[in-house]
């Protein structure tokens, strides 16, 4: 993982495990970490918002929100476009005023956004809208979940403040991918 040299961090927070050790990465290197929500019409977005504003409280940061609308969006699984749209959408909230636009996506998934080629088309965007102002930061890109986890577990992240179901905003459906992995991840030891 290589650590920031910038100032100001933008951290697409989603209330979940890998955005949150994103806050807790770049808050232990001294830099401002101005985490952001997104609310895209996601099926769990009351209980996102509500942990990414407990884990903002956590780390006496202030929580901005943002607001777009769209198409429907699926209750669970791969959505065609989403970190790219989340990236953009962070862009246009912030503009210039961050250095860095990062984001807790991680190896290990078979989508397209969470790897090095995806990041690299995003890297040159950035630098095309903004003459290299404005970078991607993805701390965990080459770490899968399990490494994450274990970030976590090292750096005392607050992970009972996250959300992780794709589906509900009041109980963990327990058969989303994202409830699946956090209960394999609750079975290590």
């Amino acid at each position: 993982m290589k650590k920031s040299r910038r100032s100001v961090v933008t951290v697409l927070l989603s209330g979940g495990i890998d955005s949150t050790a994103c806050v807790h990465f770049y808050s232990r290197q001294g830099v401002s970490v101005r985490p952001l929500f997104i609310d895209y019409g996601q099926s769990a977005s009351r209980a996102e918002s509500k942990s990414a504003r407990a884990v903002s409280a956590f780390y006496k940061l202030s929580l901005e929100n943002m607001r777009i609308s769209g198409p429907r969006i699926p209750g669970s699984g791969e959505i065609l476009g989403r970190n790219l749209v989340l990236l953009s959408a962070a862009l246009l909230k912030v503009g210039a005023k961050a250095n860095l636009i990062a984001m807790g996506i991680h190896s290990g998934t078979r989508y397209f956004d969470c790897n090095s080629d995806f990041t690299a088309l995003c890297d040159k965007l950035l630098e095309g809208y903004t003459d290299g102002r404005v970078q991607l930061g993805t701390p965990f890109l080459t770490m899968d979940k399990g490494q994450i986890w274990e970030y976590c577990k090292r750096y005392s992240v607050p992970v009972h403040l996250t959300w992780s179901c794709e589906s509900s905003n009041r109980k963990p459906c327990g058969k989303c991918l994202s409830c699946k992995d956090k209960e394999s991840l609750l079975a290590r030891p």
